[in-house]
């Protein structure tokens, strides 16, 4: 049996078979009437080293479950930790008819995958994407060893 402690806030057994796929969602502030988030998921079994493989996988996901949906950015890049990225924008028209960006990042650290999601107008892109872009860049890798006590 697995015991695992998330931001020492909780604790939890998990039997054999089931996994640790923890997700943290950080509200933003309101703008424009619309609130905004910043998604960051945890995939402590990647077992990869392979940052932009990982990333591509990923990516192509969205590209397949957001109708007509375009990449406009992809580059890899290093957080002012060091730690380095591979980030993602990409475009689309929801069913609303406003035009949506969502901003995807990836990182691999002790073979453990964060992926870091969020979604924008195009005024926002111009504002809370910078703010995003500093929280995503404040980000440490704990002990990320999985199933870690």
């Amino acid at each position: 049996m697995a015991s695992l402690k998330s931001n020492e806030r909780f604790h939890i057994e998990l039997p054999d078979g089931w996994e640790d796929r923890t997700v943290h969602y950080f509200l933003g502030p309101d703008d424009s009437g619309v609130q905004r988030g910043l998604t960051l998921t945890i995939d402590r079994h990647a077992h990869t080293s392979d940052l932009i493989g990982y990333a591509r996988e990923r990516i192509d996901h969205v590209l397949n479950t957001l109708p007509a949906a375009e990449i406009l950015k992809e580059e890899q890049k290093t957080l002012p930790t060091g730690v380095p990225i591979y980030e993602a924008v990409c475009k689309w028209i929801p069913p609303s008819g406003e035009v949506s960006f969502q901003k995807l990042v990836y990182m691999i650290h002790d073979g453990v995958a964060y992926s870091f999601s969020a979604n924008f107008s195009k005024k926002t892109l111009k504002t809370i994407a910078l703010e995003v872009d500093r929280i995503i860049g404040s980000f440490r890798p704990g002990d990320s060893a999985p199933n870690a006590e």
